[in-house]
């Protein structure tokens, strides 16, 4: 998921140098407590027609911030580093990054009976929308309709993407490569996941699964649905995750997904602006129904109209309006 204010500390942590594992920013203290690489060097290339692609590479990294506002209680949170390199600068437009993304970020508290209670507050851009940052099913993670990550309806696909100093990440020298393009032929994006912390009032909870897979970018649909997940083959992927759930009993987070899936799904709650939209179309509805009933009723009274020699039929069934008010009000002779 894209940044949060809260994390603010942690995107810069994590851009710093690998062997930084504590240091002090202007606002807190800052440890980065484990770095993990994970890196695909496309040994099949041949069967896929992908040899131009040389490597592709998922660092993760483990953070815990110390603001100077909040001394008594630490932010939890990972990032990644998403990165490949091509045998040149011409091929790096060949590839894309596309990341799926599963769970909530969702806060918690205890109450005075000892009962549990989880609600999403949090939202999260996703397709074009805002909507609560919570999927429980695997789904496309991508803030407009381009599946590639970091991708811009306006620049495109790639001019997001980062390029910097040989084994740096530091974004005091990174450059864009929609605005000038690298010399070597290694790019990458990042992502900082929203970091979970205890308050005074409850807890904040992150418990997000990542997979990140590098796709031929002609394989990636320009736009689709964010649960569209199968839309083509990917050369290589990497599992990661952003999982701190608060164990209320043991005073602690628990970063084992398996922990998560004991728990009840936190509620969403409803949306007050739709709720309130719901409900004026639905007095709409009822105003416009009682004004045809009205309408209806103020007509001549009911009487018989002869077909034949005894036979009759009520005026209702004659009424030019009979189907229109039928189908509004389902009725059946």
């Amino acid at each position: 998921m894209k940044n949060f204010i809260r994390l603010a500390a942690i995107c810069f942590a994590s851009l710093l140098a690998g062997s930084s594992y504590g240091h002090f920013t202007g606002k807190g203290h800052v440890h980065t407590l484990a770095e993990t690489a994970q890196v695909f060097l496309n040994p099949d290339c041949r069967s896929t027609g992908t040899c131009d692609l040389k490597r592709f590479k998922l660092t993760t990294y483990v953070h815990e911030v110390w603001f100077s506002d909040d001394p008594n209680y630490p932010t939890y949170g990972n990032s990644a580093i998403m990165e490949y390199e091509t045998d040149s600068v011409e091929a790096l437009e060949k590839y894309a990054i596309v990341q799926f993304i599963k769970g909530c970020v969702f806060l918690s508290a205890e109450d005075a009976t000892g009962g549990i209670t989880r609600d999403v507050r949090e939202t999260s851009r996703s397709f074009g929308e805002t909507v609560p940052l919570c999927f429980p099913k695997w789904v496309i993670d991508s803030q407009d309709a381009d599946p590639v990550y970091n991708s811009d309806p306006e620049y495109g696909r790639f001019h997001w993407l980062r390029w910097n100093k040989p084994g740096s990440y530091d974004n005091r020298t990174q450059r864009f490569y929609g605005y000038e393009k690298p010399k070597v032929p290694i790019v990458y994006v990042a992502d900082h996941p929203s970091g979970a912390f205890v308050s005074e009032t409850g807890v904040k909870n992150t418990a997000l699964q990542f997979n990140t897979c590098i796709f031929r970018a002609r394989d990636v649909p320009a736009a689709t649905r964010r649960e569209n997940i199968h839309f083509a083959e990917p050369i290589a992927c990497f599992e990661w995750q952003n999982v701190y759930v608060y164990d209320f009993a043991k005073k602690r987070f628990e970063t084992d997904p398996a922990y998560i899936a004991k728990l009840e799904e936190p509620s969403t709650g409803a949306d007050p602006y739709l709720v309130l939209i719901l409900v004026a179309l639905a007095a709409g509805a009822v105003v416009i129904l009682c004004w045809r009933l009205v309408a209806l009723r103020s007509r001549a009274a009911p009487r018989p109209i002869v077909l034949g020699e005894g036979a009759l039929l009520p005026r209702r069934a004659q009424s030019p309006h009979r189907d229109r008010v039928a189908e509004l009000l389902d009725w059946r002779d």
